[in-house]
Parts: C-alpha cells; structure tokens; sequence
C-alpha cells in the first residue's frame, strides 16, 4: 500500500520580499512515500525540486511506534568522486516511483533519486524494496547508475566505505544490547556424534555467536544478525557468500610452505600461489552495530572487494550493492528470529516455486563409483542408463540426474560423442515414458585443454603466482567466471534446457584466486592483490546471475549447488535466491558404505540445521540398497530430508525398490503440507532415542521419523487439529483434544520407524485411535479403507454428510455405530493381521 502526501507551505502575506519567499518555500517543501503492509510502514521523505536529503522512517504499524528513523544516520553512505556522499546530504531530489508485483507474492517498489548538485549532478540511486504480506522483513538493495558523466567510487582512508542500509533503532530505556549473530559455513565445526567421535564430518556447520553491543561497535559476519534490546529485535541479513574461516582450506601438513608461498594445499586447486590467506579474507561484508544514547544502528558494510579504489560508473558500467533483509519483531526470543529467517528463505529470497517444491531425486554417482575397476564415465552408456532409469522409477524419484560423465568433456557440454552419439534425446525419452525430470552434473569453471574453448581464450585462464594455469577439479583448468565467459557458459545452459533438462547439479565452483587482468574485476592498473579480492566478491555475484538467467528463461529449472568441500565459493544465502544446496557427499564415511555409519553422517545436516535453514532446501544422497541390511535405517534418512538416492540400484530386487517407492509415495502425500512447518528434533545423532518431528498442526500432516542405537520406550506427543486428521501410518497412535499420542520403543539395537501423519482434507472421515499399526490409509467418494498390521481396535469419527456408515462383509471384523451430533462414532474390532476395512457411506 502506498500513501502520497505533499505539504509546501503557504506564505500568510504578499509584503514579504520575493527572494525571501524562495528561500522559504525551498526550506518547507516535501513529500512523502509510504510503504506499508499490515505490519510496518516504511516512509521516505524527500524533494521533488529542490535539493534536499533522503529520510527514512519504519513504524510498526499495529501500535504506531516509530522504531527507527535516519534524522542522525544516513540511511546510505558512500565515498564518491573523493567525497563523502550519504541520503542525509542536501544533493538529492525524487525523480520516479515504480512498481511489480512479485511472483512470491510480494511487491516490488523502485524509487529513483538524482543528485542535483556539483559533486553528484547526474547521479542516480535506485533503491529497490520489496515488502511482503503479513512481514515485516524488507528485502532491499541500491543501485548507482548514471546517464551522462562518469562517477568513481574510492577507498576512504585506505579502506572501503559503502553502508546500506544503515537504520537506527529507538532505545529510549538505553537498555543494554545482545547481538545474536548466526553463520552457515563452520567447517567441521564440531567432531561428529556418532562412532568415531574424534572424526569430523567433512560438511559446514551453522554457528550462533552472542555477543554484548558496546559503544565500541561489533561487526558480525553474518550472514545473520539479529540485535535485541529485549523489547525490539532487529534482523539483519545479506545475500553474498563465503565460508566462516581458513578452516578445512589448507592441508594440515604444513599449511603455507616456506615463506608465503602456499604448495599446492587449496582444497581443489593445484598450484603455487605467492600470497598469504588469513580468515579475514573471508569477510568481504558484515553487519556492524553500535550503541548509542538511547539508540543503536545497524549496518551492512563492505570491507573487502565490494569495488575498486578508483571504479567507475557511467552508462556502461552502473553499481549495485547486494540484497540485503531487514525486519524486526517485539520481545527477544530467538526463535521468533529464526521463524522469520525460515520464511524469507522459503517465501521472500526467491520469486520461483520450483526449488521449493517437495521433490525426490536419484544420481548416478554412486553408481558410477561403485565398481573401481571400471571407468568412472565410460559406465554411463544408453543401455546402462535406461537399466538405471527404469529401476529409478521403482523408487519412485521425481528427477534422474546425470553426472559427471554424460558430457563430451570438460568445457563442452554436450553429449559424449562415443558413448552417446545420438544425444540426450533417448534418455529424455526414456525418462518420459516414467514421467520422470532430466537432471544434468555441470562443473562450470572446469575445462579440459583438448577442449577449442580453452584454445580460443587463453585470457580466461585462471593462473597461479607463477603464471601457470591452475589444476582444478579432476586436474584440469578453470576459467575465470567474473568475465565473458559467463554468458559462454549461460548460452551451453540454455541449450541444455532447450533439450529437456529441468535439473542442474553445479560443482567445483571454488575461488581459484584469480587475479587476472583487463576481465570484469580490474585492469592491469590494479595490483594483483586488488584484483584478486574484486574477483572473489563478484564470483558469487556472477553464479547468481547465472542461476537467474536460466531460472527466468525456464521457471521450472532447478539449480542444485554443490557445497560439499571446504572452499565452495557458494555458501551463503545468494545461492538460494535461485535454487537449493547440494551440502554433502560422504560425510564422515566413503562411496559404497551401505550401512548406516554414513547415513548417520548425512542425518547431522538435518539435526545441526532443523529450525534454521529449511531443510527442502539443504539436499543430499542415501544408499537405499540393503547390502548391509540397512535398507529401510537408510531410506528413513531420505524422507526425513535430503530426498535423493545413489548408488547401483541393480544391487536392489524389484520387491526392495518397490518398497521404497510405497515409503516415498506415502511421503509425498504429506510432503507439500510441510514445506513451512518447523522440524522439532528430540537428540542427537546417535541417541536413543533420536526423533524428527515435521507436522503442519493445522493441516494435520506429517511424517515422524525415529532412529536409535539401542533399546529404549519413550512417550511422544505433538499437536494437530484432531478434525482434520485421516490416519496415522505405521505406529498405534490416539488423539484427545488435538493431542496425538505415541509411544515410540525397541527391543533390538539400531532401528528406525516412518510414521505417517495423513491428512483428510475437510472430508469429515477421522481416526481417532488405533492399537494396531495401520499400513494403509485412503480415502475418497464416501469411502474409507485401510489395512492393520495386527489385530486390535480403531475408532472412526464420520461427519453424516458422507451417509450412514457401512462395513463390507468379513468374519474377521466387527464394527460397532453411535450417534454423537453431526458425527458417527465408528469402532472397528479386527481380528486378524493384514486385514483390510472398507467402510463405505450409504
């Protein structure tokens, strides 16, 4: 919603002088814009004439409280042209307002300011804000762009100087100041909990900070950040990405050589490279706060590589900060903060559905690596293949991904020549005939030196120190992506799209140092160093746009990212703006562990992210073969989260693979109920009992998932709304006043229980209790039918509107009928295992 409001001052009289009634009709003239929703308001005050500064305010609208405002801190500031420039400086007049209304549901609003005087004549600054229904998160970013003469961003006292947006927050009390900072990218942050406890467990790690907000300042990496006064908590996030430390980079032996020269020791890089590497290279931005009297401000600062002593903007070359979030909510419970976090990263950081859609998944790298004596790419032919799909299909899987393999080579990625010779178009078939996505591995920096791309653009070339290219993934080369080569890259992409792939699984994308001249991150001018540091800020940058471009070309494209080593360049929230994470491989373990070592090595991505990142966000691959007897332990971890599968599905007999299907059938018909709702976990990995919780009270849907290590009984209870309930699968279960009641216990050593939730969906046909398991639960037409495990009674409320309830003829149940208002109380006695119910309304 919008308000515009003008007040320009009328003079009482005609004898005052004509220059003086100037003076004060510039002085008096302003006009608001108003921003809101049902939660804030948000207004910008400014001139449409008459240079004059940019202020900003934020009211919580419920109460009216105005909670921040920049009469004191400039709501940006930056160092132009040699000068200090912010929104609080008298340069500034409105040029335009627009709108667009967002594919997520939110709106879009881009206002456009314009300098007027000397320093900044022609200067644009476009501020981009998108507000969501029902939030008070504002998702922002700033643009500067110029028509006409050219403009240059400079360091300020050898330092970067770039905020936005900076807010003040009201403390009027001067009460003191928490800052919860909460990180993403901690390798092997913790040793795991299982096994081994000494081992780590090869992934990143979330990591919460709290820290005391001094006048002094605090500057935290992010790339959240909520700061608290008690009564108001303000959430600041960022959209780049980075890891946390140096941690898992270097090799253990001898991190940097002699001297400063790092031998060969980046994770995926081979070369030398003659510079130093300290943790703060990893703090290219990060939110600063500060106390103040009765007051405190927030941040988002650039401090390494955000742009270029000297870079210039001009028709050609305009500047844009990153996205940033900022939203506030009453009190200091942390897990409101983590409430909203989940749903911006769900709902708000990304206009397409696709990646957030429920979807199971199976790659053909663990195939691939099963038998080591046969090549790892030479194994991907047709015939393997369609063997691999139509097992695939068993389980049930929404997406078949190719990996490394079906490509022609590094840097041309197009089907192999040999294996392949008729392209993609038979397995796009294939999957068809399935109903199943073509999903595709892509390593987009990589490229191999028999490639013509390689030959043709020898300025891509990342190098080392010394000038020699680099070894990248598999020993080959990369290029530099901050440079033409990323549009090469997005048009091989479009191509593939253009042939039926839905799926993409990006690898390897790792900094590489590169400190290449006259590309996109600084000309010969610029000393390596600076170059270098340009490079990796605008690489994730550049990833994302890429991501952009192929999701808006095809919005049902999904762009996995692979984060499964230390110096992924992509960990952090930019990525997930456009599609999900791939965030590990093996973990603790190795290929072809088929027991549940390494599925509890995966399960640690769930227990150490559950309430944080939502987990259909954070993707990873299970066994599902029962090599080790684990089958259904490691199945259970695929429908907890992650969703995919690997490995040699001809290890699996047609009734195995077909069982997973029925487990992953069940999922998915709870799955797009759960999207939103927050998993609650009971242990850690290893425990007994261990339990996933994922239920949408309101809808009455769910799945719980159990592991534990040894024997163990243990009472279990979680809400829903008892009217919307169908049945639960797999555990006797009752319900009183929307209270379901389980208890979970085994007798052996490691097990695992799926449970089921099912939802009615407004049918008026509810289970109220069953002391038996339910295997199978369906409804439709007046009709309810499942099947019990084991003798024992279930009650069935029945809304009169689906008739009189019926039983079909069988001498091993026995079903008493009571009338209670608008509903039939139902109670089946079964008499016998495996005995299927059908009640049918007459």
């Amino acid at each position: 919603m919008i308000h515009k409001s003008t007040a320009i001052k009328h003079l009482s009289t005609a004898l005052l002088l004509l220059g003086l009634f100037a003076c004060q009709t510039a002085l008096s003239e302003s006009e608001n814009l108003v921003l809101e929703n049902e939660t804030l308001s948000k207004t910008f005050s400014f001139s449409r004439k008459i240079p004059n500064r940019i202020a900003v305010e934020v009211v919580n609208r419920p109460d009216g409280k105005t909670l921040s405002h920049s009469k004191d801190t400039p709501f940006f500031e930056f160092f132009l042209n040699d000068r200090l420039v912010s929104s609080n400086d008298e340069l500034w007049v409105f040029l335009s307002h627009q709108t667009r209304q967002m594919r997520n549901g939110g709106t879009e609003h881009a206002l456009v300011f314009e300098g007027r005087e000397a320093a900044v004549q022609g200067l644009q600054v476009v501020i981009t804000e998108q507000l969501f229904p029902d939030s008070t998160l504002m998702r922002e970013k700033l643009e500067l762009k110029s028509e006409g003469p050219a403009f240059h961003l400079n360091k300020l006292n050898g330092e970067l100087h770039f905020r936005f947006p900076t807010y003040s927050i009201e403390n009027k009390k001067s009460t003191p100041l928490e800052s919860t900072e909460i990180r993403i990218a901690n390798w092997n942050k913790t040793p795991v909990t299982f096994g081994n406890k000494d081992k780590g467990n090869h992934m990143y790690y979330p990591d919460v900070i709290h820290t005391e907000v001094t006048p002094k300042g605090h500057i935290a990496k992010g790339p959240f950040s909520i700061v608290s006064n008690g009564e108001t908590s303000w959430l600041t996030a960022y959209e780049h990405a980075s890891q946390d430390s140096l941690k898992g980079l270097l090799k253990e032996n001898g991190n940097q050589g002699s001297g400063n020269k790092i031998n060969d020791s980046m994770q995926g890089v081979k070369g030398n490279f003659n510079f130093p590497l300290n943790d703060e290279d990893f703090l290219f931005l990060g939110v600063s706060s500060r106390a103040a009297e009765q007051s405190w401000t927030v941040s988002v600062d650039m401090f390494r590589g955000g742009y270029l002593d000297g870079e210039i903007i001009d028709p050609d070359h305009p500047y844009s900060t990153v996205w940033t979030a900022t939203g506030f909510y009453s009190g200091s419970n942390l897990e409101t903060g983590k409430a909203m976090i989940r749903n911006y990263l769900l709902h708000q950081i990304c206009e397409k559905p696709a990646s957030r859609i429920p979807e199971y998944y199976y790659n053909t790298w663990g195939m691939q690596r099963e038998n080591r004596k046969k090549s790892l790419r030479g194994i991907l032919t047709y015939e393997r293949i369609f063997r691999e799909i139509d097992a695939a299909a068993e389980l049930g899987v929404d997406i078949f991904v190719l990996d490394d393999g079906w490509q022609n080579k590094f840097g041309e990625w197009f089907a192999n020549k040999e294996r392949l010779p008729q392209g993609l178009a038979p397995i796009k078939a294939r999957l068809d005939q399935h109903g199943i996505k073509m999903g595709l591995w892509l390593s987009p920096m990589g490229v191999d030196v028999t490639a013509q791309r390689y030959k043709d653009h020898p300025k891509w070339v990342v190098k080392d120190s010394e000038g020699t290219p680099i070894r990248a993934q598999w020993g080959h080369p990369a290029f530099d992506f901050v440079s033409g080569f990323s549009d090469v890259f997005i048009d091989d992409c479009k191509k593939l799209i253009d042939q039926g792939c839905r799926f993409m699984k990006w690898d390897a994308i790792n900094t590489f140092y590169s400190q290449l001249p006259d590309l996109e991150h600084g000309s010969g001018e610029y000393s390596e160093q600076e170059r270098r540091a340009r490079y990796e800020y605008l690489l994730p940058i550049y990833v994302t746009r890429a991501m952009e471009v192929l999701t808006d070309y095809e919005p049902d494209l999904v762009i996995e990212m692979d984060l499964t080593e230390a110096r992924r360049v992509m960990v952090g929230l930019a990525p997930l703006s456009q599609g999900k994470l791939f965030w590990m491989n093996n973990g603790a373990s190795w290929y072809n562990d088929y027991s549940t070592y390494r599925t509890k090595s995966m399960r640690t991505i769930a227990n150490e992210f559950a309430g944080l990142i939502p987990l259909e966000l954070l993707t990873y691959a299970n066994y599902p073969q029962n090599v080790d007897t684990a089958m259904e332990y490691n199945v259970a971890n695929s429908i907890l989260a992650g969703h995919g599968f690997w490995g040699n599905l001809e290890l699996m007999t047609t009734e195995e693979r077909k069982w997973v299907g029925e487990q992953v059938a069940l999922s998915k018909i709870v799955l797009p109920f759960l999207v939103s709702s927050n998993p609650q976990v009971i242990g850690k990995v290893g425990d007994s009992p261990e339990i996933y919780s994922v239920v949408s009270k309101e809808d009455a849907a769910g799945q719980i998932v159990v592991f534990s290590e040894e024997p163990f009984s243990q009472e279990f209870t979680t809400q829903v709304n008892a009217e919307q309930l169908l049945a639960v699968l797999n555990q006797p279960f009752s319900v009183e006043k929307d209270t379901l009641h389980f208890t979970f216990q085994s007798s052996g050593g490691e097990s695992s229980f799926l449970t089921f939730v099912l939802p009615n969906e407004d049918s008026g046909i509810s289970m109220k209790s069953s002391t038996s398991p339910i295997k199978h639960a369906q409804q439709n037409n007046k009709r309810l039918e499942y099947r019990v495990s084991a003798p024992g009674t279930q009650v069935v409320s029945w809304s009169k509107k689906q008739g009189v309830p019926a039983i079909h003829d069988s001498e091993n149940i026995e079903m008493t009928v009571s009338e209670h208002g608008d509903f039939y109380r139902i109670e089946i006695n079964v008499k016998k295992a495996n005995t299927s119910v059908v009640i049918h309304g007459t």
